[in-house]
């Protein structure tokens, strides 16, 4: 039987760095926090090989002595808290004491530190939990803090990170979030002695969201006003009405300094837009919302990356005044202010026919949306199809009627349209076959640092569904041919979506099997036709195009394509 006994200080340290330490991104994460804890007005960010090589991190803070150096390398030491009670009013980044040392217990660890009032630094070396040295050391006042070889001590975590460009792209973000938070201190980022960004302090957020975020979009913002109620203030940059995105990654929320994921904001941010962005869609959005510290708990999250208020129906019914308020101020921009929601808003298939390939037309349109070569006749009734269906009348658009040789078929038109569109396209990445058509002016496109590491890596898939990338400059690519079903004017909100969408669902694009099934199905899913666009023989040619397919009784998302009463049914439910 085994033997009950303390864990030895390393292994503990290790241990808690599970939870501290997920990737290098996460070490930057909390040497920042002490940087900004320590009212840095300074900071500078360098790394290499997406960080597993070397992350260093300094700043012009108040720094510390040489003990105070040390004790803060011991768990749970630490300068933000005393007692239980401080727990519920944090108003620091850092407060558990237990990031640095798990932080050197998986690397070699080297911090430089000196106060402004010490005549000389101090610098303390650590390599996998275990002192090296201490000693005096000559610098400006501040911090430095260098970890390289991360997780060598550990090399089977090693084995869960990411390749380089990815775990540089979570860096990159996350310093990016850090400079928007907080537009009083400067930040400098490197990668590999280059320049990534520089962001001078006291910058205005306009500004410092086009230096570090792009053009493209600081031109899709605009000013939010600040908003205050008794203990709470609102502020920040709004997605002017129509912009979205198929993900949150450009939904920003920062709580009293502390960029944050909070359901509670980004639920009310998206029902303020519901009406004004496609459903399923995010907006674009940058919100700083400072309040008394006592209303929110950060303590919810070993990496302190969500928050919960006290009171989370008095935050959002702030949010979504605030946010409408904004939206109508826009009506006279030519949005209709009748489209803005009130503050009020706030709160079994038949056996389907023998099943074959769905032919394809030569541009790589599937050959049920095109159009006849000659018109047809105006009639009541288009002409029987081949299945022995026959149209009898179209039903709010969406849907049709039609007689079948058994009895009588409803067929919802855009859940029929994704499957054959679905099988079409899959059709033509399964056969390495693409039909591409090349832009007579390529598009541009900057992308966030995380979809624009997905986009280099994944570029021979995406070059077999027939795109054509190239890369320009840093996060700046040229898109010279798109495949033939998506359109050049949908093609960069396509493009966004997509990557956003493999960044998130990584494991999906690691064989093309599956890669190819889920781009096809992020495909169809804008396809959706209402019934009002297809006359009555490219209906016809849409239900032959059907039960052509290899599921004609769902779409790509297990929705039903359509609904049969056999004679038998509508005889027993007419009793």
């Amino acid at each position: 039987m085994s033997t009950i006994r303390i864990l030895e200080p390393t292994v503990a340290n290790q241990i808690a760095a599970g939870e501290v330490v997920e990737r290098p991104a996460a070490v930057i994460k909390e040497l920042l926090e002490n940087s900004l804890d320590a009212d840095a007005r300074r900071v500078t960010v360098d790394f290499s090989r997406g960080g597993k090589a070397q992350m260093i991190v300094e700043d012009d803070g108040k720094g510390m002595t040489g003990d105070e150096a040390l004790l803060s390398l011991e768990r749970h030491a630490t300068s933000k808290i005393q007692v239980a009670s401080d727990l519920d009013r944090i108003a620091t980044f850092g407060f558990r004491g237990e990031a640095l040392p798990s932080i050197a217990s998986v690397a070699r660890f080297t911090m430089q530190t000196r106060t402004a009032s010490a005549p000389a630094g101090t610098e303390i070396a650590i390599n996998g939990g275990k002192l090296v040295h201490r000693r005096d050391h000559g610098m400006a006042p501040g911090t430095r803090i260098e970890v390289t070889n991360l997780f060598h001590p550990v090399p089977a975590r090693l084995k869960f990170l990411k390749s380089d460009e990815t775990e540089a792209a979570h860096i990159v973000r996350l310093v990016r979030l850090y400079a928007i938070a907080h537009p009083e201190v400067g930040f400098l980022l490197r990668e590999d002695g280059r320049e990534i960004f520089r962001s001078p302090g006291n910058a205005p957020l306009l500004d410092r969201v086009r230096e570090i975020w792009g053009r493209q979009v600081a031109e899709e913002v605009t000013i939010m006003p600040t908003f205050e109620r008794p203990g709470m203030r609102l502020s920040g940059l709004l997605g002017k009405p129509g912009v979205s995105r198929g993900t949150r990654q450009d939904l920003v929320t920062v709580v009293n300094g502390r960029p944050v994921d909070s359901r509670t904001m980004a639920f009310a941010l998206t029902e303020s837009y519901h009406t004004l962005i496609p459903k399923g869609r995010y907006p674009l959005a940058f919100v700083f919302l400072e309040m008394d510290p006592a209303w929110v708990d950060v303590n919810v999250h070993p990496a302190k990356r969500e928050v919960r208020f006290r009171d989370e129906a008095k935050v959002r019914n702030f949010l979504i005044e605030s946010v409408l308020a904004v939206l109508r101020a826009r009506a006279d921009d030519g949005l209709p202010a009748a489209t803005i929601p009130s503050v009020s808003a706030a709160a079994p298939l038949t056996s389907a026919a023998p099943t074959l390939s769905s032919p394809v037309s030569p541009n790589g349109v599937p050959a049920a949306y095109v159009p006849p070569s000659a018109s047809p006749a105006a009639t009541n009734h288009a002409p029987a199809v081949r299945l022995g269906w026959r149209l009898l009348s179209r039903l709010r658009e969406e849907r049709a009627v039609f007689e079948t040789p058994t009895g009588l078929a409803i067929l919802d038109i855009g859940a029929a349209h994704q499957r054959v569109l679905y099988e079409s396209i899959l059709a033509q990445f399964t056969a390495q076959k693409p039909v591409s058509q090349p832009m007579l002016v390529p598009l541009s496109i900057e992308l966030e640092p995380l979809p624009a590491a997905v986009l280099k890596e994944r570029i021979p898939l995406l070059a077999s569904a027939g795109f054509d990338f190239e890369e320009y400059g840093r996060n700046f690519w040229r898109i010279q041919a798109l495949p033939a079903w998506l359109e050049p004017e949908e093609a960069l909100a396509f493009v966004r979506d997509l990557l956003a969408e493999m960044a998130r669902r990584e494991g999906d694009f690691g064989r093309p099997s599956l890669a190819y099934d889920a781009l096809a199905k992020i495909a169809v899913i804008k396809a959706r036709r209402k019934g009002d666009s297809l006359s009555d023989p490219e209906l016809m040619e849409l239900v032959q195009a059907l039960f052509r397919t290899v599921q004609p009784g769902s779409c790509p998302r297990g929705r039903r394509t359509y609904v049969e009463w056999t004679d038998a049914d509508l005889t027993r439910r007419f009793g």
